[in-house]
């Protein structure tokens, strides 16, 4: 079915605003709106203005109509991109600032706002040539760092070397961190040359540890290598994945000489299940997670995003003394704050066989369900776990996780991987990188 601007008001006056809105996203959403011209720009913008006073406050209403009364205003527009991407509506900020760009180019602000919310899209390449077309990577020091860390995640290691060396007389302290982070990848990307690790398309594993200084341990072989290269979209989890993880982690441990303390759960049910099994095949105690950093012990997680509790996040922020981070699932697309140090998969959407809503087909009905939470305890659960045989399937060998960590070991403390780190914050776990996957949209 072809979207237009009368269905979506069909839309809307059937009091479907959600509808609208995605409607409205797919007409003018980057890279489409550059394409409506004048008129359908301003059309476009009147429709967002009546869809946004169904969905939103009286503040996005104001803002959207300041740049829908003015689309050739930069600041009105600005103003309006901006709002959008604080409301994580990517696509249609990133048409309304390329149209703020295109009436006033080169205007900083813009500029790095317009590529922002192209970063969001993981429109990497598009965001780092908007910045080259500004001109101005060469005189503002945000700019050369988002250009430099874009190019890196086209998969393009000499630009950001010259983005680097322009940031070397940079004093504000944010501006020093993003110096560093990028410093760091550089760094952890020339040891893995060095010691014959390739970073190319299909490096996922390598491209992983750069990025995030983080171990991933299993590469899915659905898919592989066209079109996931390694990743998951939708994955219902199952104990077999969660053993798999375990037998990886437990073999890198040994290899690396970290033979952990105790298991220390972390608070939601998903995670204390999975420590359970830990437990069990580590033949170590399992204990609940606290804030004394003085206790060394392996902090497993199986998804951050699935944790609530904030003392728990805000603790494991920062590394401490013989206390790695494991965290099974990570979402690749909008990953947690900051990066494990070592991680089973990454995957989309991701749902617990245990604790509620994996996805279930009756043969019967030939309908799908989900399912409901296993009212057995936790210790019982993580026995299932730990009992599961290891079926290997991973597309990547294990040896070859183990030798970027041995060549990234003797790196400067700050910019080895996180499992070899007793202090200091844990990297920003970035979305995405130069090797391409599927994903939803």
């Amino acid at each position: 079915m072809t979207v237009s601007f009368e269905s979506i008001r069909e839309q809307v006056a059937a009091g479907d605003a959600s509808g609208a809105w995605v409607a409205l996203t797919q007409v003018c959403g980057y890279p489409n709106g550059g394409a409506l011209g004048d008129e359908g720009f301003a059309e476009a913008m009147a429709l967002a203005v009546v869809i946004t006073r169904e969905l939103a406050g009286p503040d996005g209403v104001a803002t959207m109509a300041a740049a829908a009364a003015a689309p050739d205003d930069p600041q009105a527009l600005y103003d309006a991109g901006w709002w959008l991407t604080e409301e994580r509506q990517f696509a249609i900020a990133a048409s309304v600032l390329e149209r703020a760009n295109q009436v006033a180019p080169g205007q900083p602000g813009i500029v790095g706002e317009f590529a922002n919310a192209l970063e969001h899209l993981l429109y990497y390449g598009p965001a780092a040539l908007v910045i080259e077309a500004s001109g101005r990577a060469d005189d503002d020091p945000l700019l050369a760092y988002l250009s430099g860390f874009y190019w890196l995640m086209c998969g393009d290691l000499e630009r950001p070397r010259a983005r680097l060396r322009r940031l070397a007389g940079v004093t504000e302290a944010n501006l020093v961190f993003m110096r560093e982070a990028l410093a760091g990848m550089l760094a952890r990307a020339d040891a893995l040359g060095a010691a014959g690790v390739g970073l190319g398309q299909d490096a996922l594993t390598a491209w992983h540890a750069v990025l995030n200084g983080s171990l991933l341990l299993h590469e899915s072989p659905h898919g592989h290598p066209e079109p996931m290269h390694g990743r998951y979209a939708f994955l219902n989890d199952s104990p077999a994945l969660q053993r798999l993880g375990l037998d990886r982690l437990q073999r890198l441990l040994a290899a690396v000489g970290h033979e952990p303390e105790r298991i220390l759960a972390a608070p939601d049910r998903a995670s204390r299940i999975l420590a359970h099994a830990a437990a069990q095949l580590f033949d170590r105690p399992v204990e609940p997670w606290t804030d004394d950093v003085g206790r060394r012990g392996l902090v497993v997680v199986w998804s951050l995003d699935a944790v609530a509790d904030p003392a728990f996040l805000g603790g494991m922020r920062s590394h401490a003394p013989g206390r790695p981070l494991f965290v099974h699932a990570t979402d690749w697309i909008e990953p947690f704050a900051y990066a494990p140090d070592v991680a089973t998969l990454l995957a989309q959407v991701v749902r617990h066989p245990f604790t509620g809503g994996a996805l279930t087909f009756d043969p019967e009905t030939q309908k799908v369900g989900q399912a409901e939470a296993d009212p057995r305890d936790d210790a019982e659960l993580g026995g299932l776990i730990a009992a599961e045989p290891v079926a290997d399937d991973s597309a990547t060998p294990l040896e070859q996780v183990i030798a970027i960590d041995r060549a990234l070991a003797g790196l400067p403390a700050p910019q080895r991987p996180g499992l070899r780190r007793e202090a200091g914050s844990r990297p920003i776990h970035r979305a995405g990188s130069p090797v391409p996957s599927n994903r939803f949209t």
